[in-house]
């Protein structure tokens, strides 16, 4: 299927992550050493809604992402549950700590034959000493981490019925980085891309 491509659409996606021709959303940083964050989130919010609001037709997001802020996170994860629409994550490079969070909202998550998956429960981030409000943010941060361990163990279990809990901790405790293959086997992702002798089959 040839089609022109339009020079102001193409602009557009490059500028805004958003390739309205193909209801395609890329969601990665914004810098090289970008992460998760508000403007992240920010531009995968209204670039959902837009082709959502369009119709119902499938959705195609691309990611490459290092992970980053929880509530960031959260906020893109919801977008995407929150759609009408199928959405399909596909995941080029890496996707890391709330990244691996993000994928799990997808209706389908692909793999490419090169990225990898990395699973952790990530770190407190706490930014005060005082120890009232340090206590109430490490409650937080426990029940952050208790929905994390329970979104991925019940992809998992999609898979793998039997997969324990203790199994699931184990992996959190500290980083898990799986291949694409492995992310798959695990029921972290649905299936990777395939290339045949170098060409898309």
């Amino acid at each position: 299927m040839n089609k022109k491509l339009d020079k102001d659409e193409i602009s557009h996606f490059i500028d805004n992550d958003l390739y309205v021709p193909t209801r395609t959303v890329y969601i990665g940083p914004t810098a090289a050493d970008g992460e998760t964050d508000v403007i992240m989130a920010e531009r995968a919010i209204k670039n959902l809604h837009i082709l959502d609001s369009k119709s119902s037709d499938p959705i195609e997001v691309l990611m490459i992402n290092p992970g980053g802020h929880f509530d960031a996170g959260m906020a893109i994860y919801d977008a995407i549950q929150l759609c009408k629409s199928p959405i399909t994550v596909k995941v080029f490079g890496y996707a890391y700590s709330m990244a691996a969070v993000i994928l799990q909202a997808a209706d389908t998550r692909i793999m490419s034959p090169n990225a990898r998956l990395m699973i952790h429960y990530g770190e407190e981030g706490l930014s005060s000493n005082h120890p009232k409000i340090t206590k109430k943010w490490k409650i937080q941060y426990d029940k952050d981490s208790l929905w994390m361990k329970n979104q991925f163990l019940d992809r998992i279990r999609e898979k793998q019925p039997d997969f324990t809990a203790a199994q699931m901790e184990k992996l959190l405790d500290f980083d898990t980085i799986l291949n694409a293959q492995e992310a798959v086997d695990l029921g972290l992702a649905d299936k990777v891309m395939e290339v045949a002798n170098g060409h898309k089959q």
